[in-house]
């Protein structure tokens, strides 16, 4: 019987560290895993780095942007400037070319100012300076 009671002792005892063995060697593997997920995630602290780089070079795009979209609003503004003056010294050159003859006969002491063709082209006269010839030839 006390052989009997021993071995029931026995097994049940080498029962217990098949259990335990069973357990280490599944502790052993999931330590083995959590190690490796580890190393895995050691390689992702290296980018953290370029992830503030990434960070601050946004931020320089996003000003860099801001900085564009002034300067073309800048742009656009004297475009417009450019275009009104354009105009204005347009309309004064027509109408001083319009009324060139007059000029020359004023300043008549001076020889007159040969017209190249692009400028002949600018100056067709208008009903006003006819107008104007008109009036002249009356006096």
């Amino acid at each position: 019987m006390k052989n009997k009671a021993l071995e029931d002792v026995l097994d049940w005892l080498n029962h217990e560290i098949n259990t335990i063995n069973k357990e280490i060697n599944t502790r052993n593997e999931t330590v083995e895993s959590l190690q490796t997920l580890v190393d895995d995630l050691k390689e992702f602290d290296k980018n953290e780095d370029y992830k503030i780089k990434y960070e601050n070079l946004l931020s320089e795009n996003e000003k860099e942007k801001e900085r564009l979209v002034k300067l073309h609003n800048h742009y656009k503004n004297i475009e417009i400037e450019y275009n009104n003056l354009l105009n204005k010294v347009k309309g004064w050159e027509g109408w001083f070319y319009s009324n060139k003859d007059i000029f020359d006969r004023l300043f008549s002491s001076a020889p007159p100012v040969a017209l190249s063709e692009s400028e002949e082209n600018l100056t067709r006269p208008t009903s006003k300076s006819k107008k104007i010839k008109k009036k002249n030839k009356k006096k």
